[in-house]
């Protein structure tokens, strides 16, 4: 994940309008946030808050499964999916919260391991009828599918929002999993997924 402080950046007339309803004011503060393999991300300011419009070529399952999780997990709002034809244009509330990235939170790497397995445990736990999206097979429960500590966010250590849910639905739990023990080596190299696991 790449990280930048601005950019030129250039939203669609479409975007820009809903952006500032959402935001208020008459001119939008953009900064380039982050880009990755499942796009572009710019977090934009407005007089009484702030959103995020995320630049991919397809984002509708994204937008999808977030509007299903909501009220089921923190998600953020969806305010719109714009574009189309293989260049979407996602707008989302943004949500509050640290990533567990952070270094901010000031947490030893063993705690990050602990609380990123236990809001896993939880994910894992909801009951998943009615899912729409995903394979319905024995030993299927809900998963992130990107589960990462830069896709889950803390306020006060409690979990107060997940992102990037382009790939959450039913599924294997063993790819959180595993993805929980990949993001935790990146950030903190090795040693701490047995902490994980065992959350």
């Amino acid at each position: 994940m790449e990280r930048k402080s601005s950019s030129s950046m250039r939203l669609p007339p479409a975007v820009q309008a809903a952006a500032l309803a959402a935001v208020g004011g008459s001119r939008l503060q953009k900064e380039f946030a982050w880009m990755s393999w499942a796009g572009t991300v710019w977090r934009l300011e407005g007089q009484s808050g702030a959103v995020y419009v995320k630049r991919a070529g397809d984002l509708k399952d994204e937008r999808d499964r977030t509007v299903w999780l909501a009220g089921r997990l923190p998600v953020p709002e969806v305010l719109g999916l714009f574009g189309g034809f293989g260049d979407d244009w996602l707008l989302t509330r943004a949500a509050r919260g640290v990533p567990l990235s952070d270094p901010s939170l000031g947490w030893e790497p063993s705690r990050v391991a602990r609380r990123l397995g236990e809001i896993l445990r939880d994910i894992h736990a909801l009951d998943a009828a009615g899912c729409p999206f995903g394979e319905r097979k024995l030993g299927h429960v809900l998963i992130h599918g990107d589960y990462c500590l830069p896709n889950v966010l803390v306020v006060d250590g409690r979990l107060s929002a997940l992102i990037d849910l382009g790939l959450a639905g039913l599924g294997d739990p063993q790819d959180d999993l595993a993805a929980g023990v990949w993001t935790l080596q990146y950030n903190f190299g090795p040693g701490h997924a047995r902490e994980f696991l065992d959350a």
